[in-house]
């Protein structure tokens, strides 16, 4: 347990530091920072046929069920127009990929998101590398909840937003 506490307290440091040495804004005032990878990325083996056999999976899924699959239809969208996401017409392989796999997780009873996307960045290449064993992880910078709540009910007047709405992340750039 005190060996990872001390990683993840190395990593954290590393991530701090990579984030000062490595981070712009770029003419919007956007953040832009670069991954912070404790590995060569060249060392991600080949991602592609997982992520096709899982999207294969997910067009099923999604053929029988066409709720899921409109709502699925429409995070493809919202993703498009903030531009999380964009079409690649590119014919050659890049030399460094990693193809990340999705599913949807329906959630009837939410309103504001019925369809939760997840992005597995732990799926394994064919080298047992993913994504995620690649990249530092800096730990938890934001308060713990409890905290913030308190503080929150400290003053008589406390302001809410729907930070989705508010703010977009160029997080692919």
């Amino acid at each position: 347990m005190e060996d990872e506490s001390l990683n993840l307290n190395s990593q954290t440091k590393f991530c701090e530091d990579h984030f000062m040495n490595n981070h712009r804004r770029d003419q919007t005032g956007h953040y832009i920072v670069q991954m912070a990878f404790l590995k060569e990325p060249s060392c991600l083996g080949e991602s592609k046929q997982t992520a096709i056999r899982r999207l294969n999976s997910l067009w099923r899924k999604l053929e029988a069920n066409p709720n899921l699959q409109q709502l699925h239809r429409n995070f493809i969208h919202e993703y498009l127009y903030m531009g999380h996401m964009e079409q690649v017409f590119e014919v050659s392989e890049p030399t460094v990929a990693y193809d990340m796999p999705h599913h949807g997780v329906l959630r009837p009873d939410s309103k504001s998101t019925p369809l939760r996307t997840i992005f597995d960045a732990s799926c394994a290449t064919t080298t047992g590398e993913s994504l995620n064993s690649i990249l530092a992880n800096g730990g938890v910078i934001q308060d713990e909840l409890f905290a913030i709540l308190l503080r929150f009910r400290k003053n008589r007047i406390g302001l809410i937003s729907d930070i989705k709405k508010n703010v977009s992340y160029d997080i692919h750039r």
